[in-house]
């Protein structure tokens, strides 16, 4: 996806349950998790794989050490990609 897409809510859950969200959402409560879990689950096997395949973990980029640079550059006025 191109980071300039945006994306709109279609009124339906995108989690793939069927049910209709409220004005605004994607997702029902806690279905925005479960949808996270089940592609990380089908296409990496597991949080683990899903680390390794975008660089992060033992030997590779510390994913916490990441958030806090991207929270540091948006307080700072800075754009990240």
């Amino acid at each position: 996806m191109a980071s300039s897409e945006r994306l709109l809510p279609t009124g339906e859950c995108w989690c793939g349950c069927g049910a209709e969200t409220s004005i605004g959402s994607f997702f029902l409560p806690g279905h925005d998790k479960t949808a996270e879990s089940a592609v990380i689950s089908v296409e990496y096997g597991g949080v683990p794989g899903f680390l390794v395949e975008h660089g992060y973990g033992p030997g590779g980029k510390n994913a916490v050490r990441e958030m806090d640079k991207r929270r540091s550059n948006r307080r700072q006025g800075g754009r990240t990609r």
